[in-house]
This record gives C-alpha cells, sequence and structure tokens, in this order.
C-alpha cells in the first residue's frame, strides 16, 4: 500500500471491495465501473430520457462514449450532431402531449402510475455498465409539494397511507435539483432506521412526493452525506441530461458513492469513486459537495477536497488551505453564476462555508485554480462546536434585472443547545446580513441536519445559474419526521411534513 497523500488524511489504495455496497442480489447485467470511468458498454439497452422522451431521442447505450463526467468526446458529439434523426422523434412528443394532457385530466391515475414505478423492485430495472460520471435513477418522478404526514392528503390530493418517520433521527441529509424548461425536479437523500439509504424525488409534473426509494447501500450509522448534480451532453443538439452524484462514508471508512440518470436503475449505480479506495481517518467529519467537487475533514481539522478532473477523473484528496474546528458542518456553493464545472482546472471555483477554531463562521472562496478570493472572509454570526448547517445561492440579478457573474448565497444554521434555526445572507455587494429567524423553522429538533438545494452551473456544457428561487427549497426534521420550506426570494413558505409511507 501507499503511504497517506496528506497527513491526517489516509489516503490507501487496496483490493477490498466496499463492503457497505453489496452487489450480489443485482441482476447479471450489472457491472462495476471501470476505474478510469469511461464507457458504458451494456448493449442494444435503450435510454428513455426524462417523461415519455420529452423531445429527446432514445440513445442507445452501446452508442454512447462518454470520455468524461461532462459528455461526450468533440469527436463523438460531432459525429451525433452529423447523425440522421429519427423519424419517431415526432411520434415522441405527440406522446408527451397525450401523456400530459393525461396527467391534468386524471391527476390520481398519473400519480398511480408513478408510485408504481417507483415500488417495483429494483431488479425490474434495465441498468447498464457505469463510468466514472455514473448514471441513473426512475424515469418517473413526483414533486416537491406540501404534505402532512401519514395518512394525510399531500400538495396534490393524495391520500398517502402510513407514516413520515422512516428516517433515521438526526440523519444526515442531502439534496439537489434542476430545472428542464419551466419544470423542476428536487432528489432528498436521507439514512433510514435500519442505515440504509433512501431517495425521494419530486417534479413538478406531478406535484407529489415518491414514496422512498432504497438504494441498495448502507454507509455507516450517522454518515454525512454530500449531494451534487452535473450535465451530460451525448448529442450537442439536444439539452443536457441531468445526472445526480451522492457521496457518503461507507463502513468503516472509505469515500464512496452513488448517481443516477433517468432511464437507468431507479436505486442508482455505484460510482467510479469506489474504485480508488479513498478512506478518511476522521470518524467525526462532515461532508458538503458542489459538482465537480467534494469535501471532508480530516482528524487534523484540514478541510480536504476531492475533485473530478475532466481529464483524469477523479483526483486524491488534497488541502484547501483552511482549518476547522473538530467536526464542523460544511457547505460548498458555486462562487459565481457561471461555475467553473467543465473546465479543464486542477480545482473548481467554490465557496466553502465552515467553523473555524474560534467558533465563527467563515467563507472561504477559491478560484478555478484553487487560489483563495478576496471576498473569503468571516459572516456575522458565532456557532456552537455541535452546531449543524445547510445552504443555497441563486444568480445576482443587477439593476436591469439581468443576470450578472455575482451571487445570492443564504446560510442556514441550528444551535444545538436551543435547537433555533437562523440563517445570514449576502444579497449585494454590502456583504452579509443577518442573523434572522422566521417561524417556519419552529419545533425543529435538536442537532437536526439541513439540507438545501442550489441549482448546478457549468462552463462546458454552458448552464449558468438562474436568479430564480423555484429550487430554494430546505429540509430538516421536526419529531422526527422529514419538515419542507420554500424561499420565494422574499419570505419563507411553509411546505408541511414530506409524506413517508
Amino acid at each position: 500500500p501507499r503511504t497517506p497523500q496528506q497527513p491526517g488524511l489516509e489516503v490507501r489504495y487496496d483490493t477490498t471491495p466496499p463492503t457497505s455496497v453489496d452487489d450480489s442480489s443485482r441482476p447479471g447485467d450489472w457491472s462495476h465501473p471501470p476505474h478510469d470511468g469511461h464507457s458504458y458498454t451494456s448493449p442494444a439497452v435503450e435510454q428513455k430520457i426524462l417523461a415519455i422522451h420529452n423531445g429527446y431521442e432514445p440513445i442507445s447505450h452501446q452508442a454512447q462514449n462518454y470520455t468524461d463526467a461532462g459528455g461526450s468526446t468533440l469527436e463523438n458529439q460531432r459525429a451525433a450532431a452529423s447523425s440522421p434523426r429519427r423519424p419517431w422523434l415526432l411520434l415522441a412528443l405527440g406522446g408527451l402531449v397525450v401523456f400530459v394532457l393525461a396527467g391534468v385530466i386524471g391527476g390520481v391515475a398519473g400519480w398511480r402510475v408513478t408510485a408504481d414505478l417507483n415500488q417495483r423492485p429494483a431488479g425490474d430495472s434495465n441498468p447498464g455498465t457505469l463510468d466514472g460520471d455514473g448514471s441513473g435513477g426512475d424515469g418517473g418522478g413526483t414533486g416537491a409539494g406540501t404534505g402532512t404526514g401519514g395518512g394525510k392528503t399531500s400538495g396534490g390530493g393524495i391520500t398517502v397511507s402510513g407514516n413520515a418517520t422512516q428516517i433515521m433521527q438526526n440523519s444526515a441529509l442531502a439534496a439537489v435539483g434542476w430545472r428542464i424548461g419551466s419544470d423542476f425536479t428536487v432528489q432528498l437523500f436521507f439514512q433510514g432506521p435500519d442505515s440504509r439509504l433512501r431517495r425521494l424525488q419530486y417534479t413538478t409534473l406531478y406535484q407529489n412526493w415518491t414514496a422512498p426509494i432504497d438504494m441498495d447501500a448502507a454507509p455507516r450509522a450517522g454518515a454525512p452525506l454530500g449531494a451534487s448534480q452535473l450535465w451530460i451532453v451525448p448529442d450537442p443538439t439536444l439539452p443536457g441530461i441531468p445526472q445526480a452524484e451522492l457521496f457518503y462514508i461507507g463502513s468503516p471508512d472509505k469515500i464512496l458513492g452513488i448517481n443516477w440518470r433517468d432511464g437507468y436503475a431507479r436505486a442508482g449505480l455505484g460510482d467510479s469513486i469506489n474504485g480508488l479506495m479513498y478512506r478518511t481517518d476522521n470518524s467525526g467529519t462532515q461532508m458538503a459537495a458542489y459538482w465537480p467537487s467534494m469535501v471532508v475533514q480530516a482528524s487534523n481539522g484540514d478541510v480536504m477536497d476531492v475533485t473530478w478532473d475532466y481529464e483524469s477523473g477523479f483526483q486524491a484528496p488534497k488541502r484547501i488551505g483552511v482549518t476547522a474546528s473538530p467536526g464542523t458542518a460544511l457547505v460548498m456553493l458555486p462562487r459565481e453564476s457561471l461555475h467553473s464545472a467543465g473546465d479543464p482546472n486542477p480545482a473548481s471555483s467554490a465557496r466553502i462555508v465552515y467553523r473555524d477554531t474560534t467558533g465563527r463562521l467563515r467563507n472561504f472562496d477559491r478560484s478555478a485554480a484553487g487560489l483563495e478570493q478576496v471576498s473569503s472572509g468571516e459572516l456575522p454570526v458565532t456557532v456552537d462546536a455541535n452546531f449543524t448547517m445547510g445552504g443555497f445561492a441563486v444568480a445576482r440579478l443587477d439593476s436591469d434585472g439581468k443576470r450578472s457573474l455575482s451571487v445570492n448565497t443564504w446560510i442556514l444554521y441550528q444551535d444545538s443547545k436551543t435547537g433555533n434555526i437562523s440563517y445570514v445572507y449576502e444579497d449585494d455587494a454590502s456583504g452579509w446580513k443577518g442573523p434572522k429567524t422566521d417561524p417556519v423553522f419552529d419545533g425543529a429538533d435538536k442537532a437536526t441536519h439541513i439540507a438545501c438545494v442550489t441549482a448546478a452551473s457549468a462552463k462546458v456544457p454552458q448552464v449558468p445559474l438562474e436568479g430564480s428561487h423555484d429550487l430554494s427549497h430546505c429540509f430538516f426534521q421536526v419529531d422526527k419526521k422529514l419538515k419542507h420550506v420554500h424561499f420565494d426570494g422574499k419570505s419563507w413558505e411553509d411546505m408541511g411534513i414530506i409524506p413517508i409511507p
């Protein structure tokens, strides 16, 4: 074995497969990702992208040759662009119109179809093999609307039986979301009482949450989670395809990942980071992610970064230049509206928020080259050692209402002694404001984790942050249940308890 790459964070390479992911029950066409993480090899399985194609053509996995987490090579993209369009695209568009009308006229029927798809055993899916950037999830989704808990009526008028307590008390939480046209999707991740990972999904098409989807992975109990999302572009003539990534700490100390794309296994597929055997020596580390990076903390307090390099895959953990208080909560957000994802850089631009050794919240802003920016500094708040934290960002609009390069940022945090959740924010050039609080946070469980959604942004493909707050959703626990709140840019809205049957 090699010696540690960095002090405080053990990085060991071994041949022992991660014990927290059990592939023994997978169907026969499942295979582990190659460590260089580059190509799908499953024969003739067609990917049905988004709801009834939504303007996409089915793409054969065999025909794809992803060479990095951002999509195919330029040569393959050109080849795809020059290939003839399949004649069934118009039929697919027609099917979409019929499907949407059916959903509007018969909302209950639409929800029932989605529920059935999501309740099927994972073996009913047809997963292909997986490259380093992953693939994913179920083709059906439901939405981030209101909900009142077990046996109550959720936002779309659908009665959900059961209760909302099938979540580990004070489980780590992570969330991602993306827009397709005027619709959006939110995915929320947590641990169940059995320590296995669960995923909930919401899309505006159905206005309801799915039932929890078991992800067939069991991190260590109370493991930290970090979620992010990227855009895949197998065909430059079509919009990008969203792919969700979830990172976690497996038993005992391995950094592992799962990911999803619509049309692949609902339970997700193992990420290429699993084959690299990165380990952390800090059992108390927290985690945060914003593609293409993820951060954890070493036992000596150093905050460490694992970044996907678009030329060579995941890079071994390295220091970012910050020493934080032991066990600090972490938040990772974009620091500009056009994020550096997709660029061949040694790091990625980011804003990383943490508790320093004096108890102050600080933000460390870095460039795409990993260099500290002058915007780094203190937030106007001191927090206790066991605090929890979440945050989100949107593009800042200029005086003409147009998107600028700057971002507006909100950081939510909880005092572990009182249970009170407060927030600070930066929405102009004058700096941080607050702290403030709101009645929507009343009753939060002490030591609850907090997760908020920030849309993905990238230079390649070019997907900037928007100034809209339609994705500004946050989650935490109340009475051991999942509470959902939304910020519309001016005020907070209580979206209720998410029903988990």
